[in-house]
């Protein structure tokens, strides 16, 4: 009812006698609830008078729009674009909402520390071995027990650990195709993945992607009839940057597909932890039957960015997969893939997600309410329901590629969204990450750039 605009900005709720009257049920449980909206960021309590709606700007701005893509295949050049970004500043009054990483503060520190002492306590010092090819069997076991909550139903053996999800998707990269061949992603799409597909060669073609729903299986269809593609690199769940979710219903299709056409899937589901509402989502690997879709995750963005501890379950390409990434560096280490494994059977990760998942719902809450007071008139926002990041796309008279030296001067940076494209669009557009620890100084910031924004208006 708060998201609908039933109960506004400032109204008090319904106290918690009249909802146990009329409800029937406990006041222990309809304060429960109250305390999960509070965690939320959705209500206040007022001692002595009650709940009320936060304050929120009640704009409800609309969705951003996706481009129309043309059904070609081009080379990709994003790396000097990316080499031309504004780089962090050492100054403390900096604030930077480019870097999809969570702040170090919102980890769970004292669990990682245990686990760190508990690895190094093994007196027989295996941890400064190498480790298997594939990765440390009790992690791959530990992760494999977890697909469970995604529908799931993998097996250590076909696990690989990677030195994150990028290498994850440049070893299927590697193992599928050759300098030359056309890869599909989606667009909007993460630069990581396109500086990738530049590096190893390879051209690229687009489909686009709506904020809400990802991609439509007749633009896939469509690429994949009229040009010869040789893999496609899909997110399933909370697309960076535009928070797209495939729904269950295209999530099989896509696999049906996949198998049907024997054409391999790279599914990218590096977000698929960080859901702030209902249970875990499902992936398009949870349907694969055959083998065609190649599954890449990563604990990068949810538990210990500086481990760099991805993984892969590559299918039915596991032996090529498993090739390229020996020669490329080797096994993982040891001692941080050993630390992970701790954080997970302990529970720590787990605990840690359930607080995790409640500041970051929090701070997005925090910072659509922001864009929505102190962004252009014509500002649209997305609203997603995971992941780390907003996309913004501002009034279509201003470019953010160009206002960053303007935003740098005042000690801030976005993503702009220029490097989310592969042929050089959104340039109004820009990805803002809310994974900071909230406090004053990144308020302030929110309402700097919108004042910049607003005075850059011709």
């Amino acid at each position: 009812m708060i998201e609908r605009g039933v109960f506004k900005a400032e109204d008090k709720l319904p106290s918690l006698r009249s909802l146990h009257k009329e409800n029937g049920l406990s006041i222990g449980t309809i304060l429960q609830a109250f305390n999960y909206l509070v965690d939320k960021g959705l209500i206040t309590s007022r001692e002595k008078s009650g709940y009320f709606v936060s304050h929120r700007s009640g704009k409800n701005l609309p969705l951003p729009l996706p481009l129309p893509v043309s059904l070609s295949e081009r080379t990709v050049h994003i790396d000097q674009l990316l080499q031309n970004l504004r780089k962090n500043s050492t100054s403390k009054k900096f604030v930077s909402f480019a870097n999809a990483v969570p702040d170090h503060r919102l980890l769970p520190f004292n669990g990682i520390k245990r686990a760190i002492q508990n690895t190094s306590r093994d007196i027989s010092g295996s941890y400064l071995e190498l480790e298997d090819r594939k990765g440390n069997q009790s992690l791959r076991e530990e992760i494999a027990r977890r697909s469970f909550l995604w529908k799931g139903s993998l097996h250590a053996d076909e696990l690989i650990i990677t030195n994150g999800a990028m290498e994850s998707i440049i070893c299927c990269l590697t193992a599928l195709t050759r300098p030359g061949d056309t890869v599909l992603i989606q667009e909007p799409c993460f630069y990581g993945v396109m500086q990738a597909l530049e590096c190893l060669n390879l051209k690229v073609a687009t489909i686009p992607s709506h904020p809400e729903t990802g991609i439509e299986l007749a633009d896939l269809k469509e690429a994949c009839q009229k040009l010869a593609i040789k893999a496609c690199i899909l997110v399933s769940n909370f697309n960076n940057p535009d928070g797209a979710i495939l729904s269950t219903e295209k999530k099989r299709q896509i696999a049906a597909f996949a198998e049907e056409q024997k054409i391999p899937v790279i599914e990218d589901d590096l977000y698929g932890e960080l859901f702030f509402s209902g249970s875990r989502p499902d992936t398009i690997k949870a349907y694969d039957r055959a083998g065609w879709v190649l599954y890449c995750s990563s604990f990068t963005k949810s538990l210990v960015p500086g481990f760099r501890i991805g993984w892969c379950a590559p299918g039915r390409f596991g032996f090529e997969v498993t090739r390229v990434k020996y020669m490329l560096n080797g096994s993982t280490a040891n001692f941080s893939q050993r630390v992970v494994q701790q954080l997970l059977h302990t529970g720590t990760y787990d605990r840690h997600l359930q607080k995790f998942r409640l500041e970051l719902h929090k701070n997005l809450v925090r910072t659509t309410a922001l864009i929505e007071q102190v962004f252009p008139e014509g500002t649209r926002i997305t609203r997603p329901k995971g992941g780390l990041v907003v996309w913004v796309a501002l009034p279509g008279v201003l470019d953010t590629t160009k206002l960053q030296d303007a935003v740098f001067k005042h000690e801030l940076a976005y993503a702009p969204g220029e490097i989310f494209s592969a042929g050089g669009g959104y340039h109004n557009y820009l990805r803002i990450c809310y994974c900071h620890l909230w406090s004053p100084k990144i308020e302030k910031a929110i309402v700097k750039l919108g004042q910049i924004f607003t005075d850059s208006m011709p």
